[in-house]
């Protein structure tokens, strides 16, 4: 992935992976998942949290909330499979408040 999503702070982002794309090998599925992780991560006031996450046999997602503006985050979720690979997909994006109208 080239670049990185944008995420206004009072809003929520849903960030999905679809390990087929270039992850899983024929007939791989994901047997087991290995969570989301958010790196930088500071015990402050509105810093960016998964709020809920969901992981199927092909696709991983998460929503996050919060976040600090101006900050770029780091996303990675992990998975292992049903042969025995343990995979990491990381994605990145900038919290900037949305100047609405």
């Amino acid at each position: 992935m080239s670049g990185y999503f944008l995420k206004d702070p009072d809003s929520e982002l849903e960030l999905s992976v679809d390990w087929r794309a270039g992850y899983l090998k024929r007939n791989e599925r994901v047997s087991d998942d290995l969570g989301w992780t958010v790196r930088p991560v500071e015990d402050v006031p509105g810093e960016l949290r998964v709020v809920l996450q969901e992981c199927g046999a092909t696709s991983s997602k998460a929503t996050f909330e919060g976040g600090i503006p101006g900050r770029i985050y780091m996303v990675s979720s992990r998975i292992m499979t049903t042969l025995g690979r343990e995979l990491e997909r990381t994605l990145m994006f900038r919290v900037a408040e949305r100047n609405l109208p």
